[in-house]
C-alpha cells in the first residue's frame, strides 16, 4: 500500500514568502504542528493509502486530463483558519488569481477518476495551503492574538506549471514526500511571465 495524494506544486518565490509567514508564527508558543514551508503545497485530492495497482491507474487516468489543462496562474490571497481564526484546527492561506482553471483541474481529475471507480470528495473543494495544525483542544489567546495581528499581503501572481501525483511517508520528523509522476500543463494556458 502507498499513501499518495495530488497535488498542485507552488514555485520557489512564493514559498520563500510562506516560510516567513510559518517563522513568524512559530515564534508564538502554541500546540500548532507547523508545515515544512519546503513542503507546502495547494492538494487537489487525498488517496490515503492505495495499492500500486491503483497509483497506476490514477497515473493511466490522470495523464491525459491533466496535460490538456493549460498553465494559470495564482496568488496567495488571506490567511484563514478551519473552522475560523478564533478557534483554528486547520491554519491557511488562501488563493486569489485564476481560480476558474483551478476549479476546472479539480473538477476534471474528481471526473475523471470517479468514471474508473475512485470515489469523489464529499466536502466542496476550498483551495487552501495548510501552513499548521491546531492540536489544542481549546482556543489558545496568544496564538489567536498572533493570527488576528498577522498582516499579509497578496503574493504577486505566480505560474502554475505541473500537478504532481505524491507518495507520502510518515516518520516521526514528519512526512516525506517523493514525487511518483509529474505532469505538465500546457504552456498555452494563458499564463504569462511575472513582469
Amino acid at each position: 500500500m502507498i499513501r499518495t495524494f495530488l497535488a498542485v506544486e507552488i514555485p520557489r518565490a512564493p514559498k520563500d514568502e510562506v516560510r516567513g509567514l510559518i517563522q513568524t508564527l512559530a515564534r508564538t508558543p502554541s500546540k500548532v504542528k507547523w508545515v515544512s514551508p519546503d513542503q507546502v503545497h495547494l492538494t487537489l485530492k487525498f488517496f490515503g493509502s492505495v495499492p500500486l495497482e491503483t497509483v497506476d491507474l490514477i497515473k493511466r487516468t490522470l495523464a491525459p486530463v491533466i496535460t490538456a489543462k493549460g498553465r494559470f496562474r495564482l496568488t496567495l490571497k488571506d490567511l484563514g483558519g478551519f473552522p475560523n481564526l478564533v478557534r483554528p484546527r486547520v491554519i491557511w492561506l488562501g488563493l486569489g488569481g485564476d481560480l476558474t482553471a483551478l476549479t476546472e483541474l479539480y473538477k476534471g481529475v474528481e471526473e475523471a477518476l470517479a468514471a474508473v471507480g475512485i470515489p469523489r470528495e464529499d466536502r466542496p473543494f476550498k483551495a487552501h495551503l495548510t501552513l499548521g495544525r491546531n492540536k489544542a483542544p481549546a482556543a489558545e489567546k496568544g496564538l489567536v492574538e498572533a493570527l488576528k495581528g498577522t498582516r499579509w499581503q497578496e503574493t504577486a501572481p505566480f505560474d502554475i506549471e505541473q500537478v504532481i501525483l505524491y507518495r507520502s511517508d510518515l516518520k516521526p520528523s514528519g512526512p516525506i514526500y517523493t514525487p511518483l509522476q509529474v505532469f505538465p500543463l500546457k504552456e498555452d494556458g494563458g499564463a504569462r511571465a511575472n513582469p
